[in-house]
């Protein structure tokens, strides 16, 4: 019985152990199956995390091979604008120094008072066409700077009422032979003495009365200039309680060019001031860049303002602008006041020292001339042909003024005046730079280097003794200039239009024919079949045709096609 019992608690043990070993077991597989799951589901989690940090690496490389592409595009970009600008300032260079040359030289040989008239009509012709071609670079060259970004303003004083009077007379003889009536109006309000980038100013108007004037067959042309005062400024110009300042007051000065030419569509209007877009007219005419008006409005917003043009065709046309500029106080009469601009100078007054002047350059062409105009006035002048030969000029010489050309071999001229203005005796000695490039940073990059005045070339000899008389107080006696060729002494303008438009129909044909194909003896042919009848008219178009105006003969002859004015 015992033994059973024995028996019995054995088996119950076994069978209690068997069981804690079981549960014992499914609680370990339990575990295990969760220890699975969570090693599965780490590593989906792994890999997803791999999936991201590869896509990460992935858009880091492309972020990294985009900025190195950024950075090359950058360099690239820098590249070609530093090449664009070397090769502007070459072209400007090269461009300009020969017509400095060609005006320069025909300027001395008109000053030979023996200078037969056929001879002088020819330097006329040379002049004439040597202008057009520097305002054609100066178009192409003012737009390359546009691109660049290097166009700036260059503000100073200047007298606005004299600035008027000269485009007047600077397109007065060409409204007569065109036969054309040229007013420039000035309100009373306009102020005299400003302060504001003249040449621009004057480069936008010359622009705009040149076309009127240029697709104006007959009637008249007018430039009207007015002004606003900004509030804060007394009349006459001056601020209240303010000692004279360059910007003491403000002024918005307008400008309105009309002309009673042949107008334009409103289709046209749209493109007028695109670069390189010309009008019909324009087309017509043969003449220009289609670029003019495109630098003249990017010019006038610079200064402040914009353009604004009304049209109607066979009625004519009117631009208006306007600019800021700032008002200043009369500047005291500077010695020998303003070179006169319809006589030469033809030597130093009495009483005056020997005025001593260094030209330095590197082109024989440019001393040459510039030694043979400052010797006919009596300046005393010698020459270098760089900036060392200048240094040791200036030493041994000390000339009153230095004409220095700023880029030379061996010592350029930006060294040379900054070591003549760097010795205490160099601050009595003015130093002029003189540059054929378009940049104006030119000019602030010369006045660092100690230089006193700028000028570019082609320069006139207006320029030159102009800054004998700015800078010595050297005063010059002048005799009037000869009478240019075709210009009539005493007598009344020739109303060419009208003229014309008398000759019989078949001899404006012929007229016409012969302008168009820019026959120049098909032309004075035709006018000599006429000359009997009306001498006038017919000097009148010989002189165009010596000054190779075919667009103006051929306006002419066409003066019957063209709608009433």
């Amino acid at each position: 019985m015992g033994a059973h019992r024995m028996q019995v608690v054995g088996i119950s043990a076994s069978v209690v152990v068997g069981t804690l070993l079981l549960v014992a077991l499914w609680a370990l597989l339990r575990r295990l199956h969760a220890r699975e799951r969570e090693l599965e589901r780490k590593a989906q989690e792994l890999a997803v995390s791999r999936a991201a940090e590869q896509r990460l690496c992935e858009e880091l490389v492309e972020a990294r091979r985009a900025e190195e592409e950024a950075r090359r595009a950058r360099e690239e970009a820098v590249t070609a604008s530093r090449s664009k600008s070397a090769f502007l300032a070459n072209m400007s260079h090269e461009l300009r120094t020969p017509l400095n040359s060609i005006l320069g030289f025909a300027q001395l040989v008109e000053r030979d008072p023996s200078l037969a008239d056929r001879h002088r009509e020819n330097l006329a012709v040379i002049c004439k066409s040597g202008e057009h071609l520097l305002g054609l670079v100066n178009d192409i060259l003012e737009m390359a700077k546009i691109e660049a970004g290097r166009m700036t303003l260059v503000d100073a004083e200047f007298d606005l009422h004299d600035t008027l009077s000269g485009l007047s007379e600077m397109f007065a003889v060409e409204a007569q032979k065109r036969g054309l009536t040229l007013t420039v109006e000035r309100e009373q309000d306009v102020p005299r003495h400003v302060h504001g980038d003249e040449g621009k100013l004057r480069q936008v108007l010359i622009n705009l009365l040149g076309n009127a004037l240029k697709f104006t067959p007959r009637g008249s042309v007018t430039l009207r200039a007015s002004a606003r005062r900004v509030a804060g400024t007394r009349e006459g110009g001056t601020v209240d309680g303010g000692a004279h300042d360059g910007a003491a007051g403000r002024v918005r000065v307008s400008f309105e060019v009309t002309d009673t030419g042949r107008g334009m569509a409103k289709e046209e209007l749209a493109e007028l001031f695109e670069a390189f877009a010309q009008t019909a007219t324009g087309r017509q005419s043969r003449e220009g860049t289609g670029l003019g008006l495109h630098i003249s409005r990017r010019i006038v917003r610079m200064m402040g303002g914009d353009i604004r043009v009304e049209s109607q065709v066979g009625r004519g046309t009117t631009l208006r602008f306007d600019v800021r500029l700032s008002l200043v106080d009369a500047p005291d009469a500077r010695a020998g006041g303003a070179t006169p601009r319809s006589i030469r100078a033809v030597g130093l007054s009495p009483g005056q020292p020997r005025y001593r002047v260094l030209v330095v350059d590197d082109r024989w062409d440019v001393r040459h001339c510039l030694l043979k105009l400052l010797d006919s006035v009596g300046i005393e002048v010698r020459s270098a042909t760089n900036g060392l030969g200048a240094v040791a000029q200036w030493e041994t010489w000390a000339p009153h003024l230095v004409l220095l050309d700023l880029r030379m071999p061996l010592l350029d001229g930006y060294e040379a005046a900054s070591r003549i203005k760097s010795s205490p005796r160099g601050h009595e000695t003015v130093v002029v730079a003189m540059t054929a490039s378009a940049f104006e940073q030119n000019r602030a990059l010369a006045a660092e280097a100690g230089c006193d005045d700028f000028v570019s070339k082609p320069f006139r000899d207006a320029d030159i003794l102009g800054l004998l008389t700015k800078h010595l107080g050297a005063r010059f006696e002048y005799e009037e200039r000869p009478a240019e060729p075709g210009a009539a002494q005493g007598a009344p303008a020739v109303d060419l239009a009208r003229a014309a438009a008398g000759l019989p129909a078949a001899l404006r044909k012929d007229l016409r024919r012969a302008a168009t194909r820019l026959d120049a003896k098909a032309v004075q042919a035709t006018i000599d079949r006429f000359r009997p009848e009306d001498a006038d008219l017919a000097g009148a178009v010989a002189e165009l045709a010596r000054g190779y105006r075919f667009d103006s003969i051929l306006a002419l002859s066409s003066a019957d096609e063209e709608e009433p004015s």
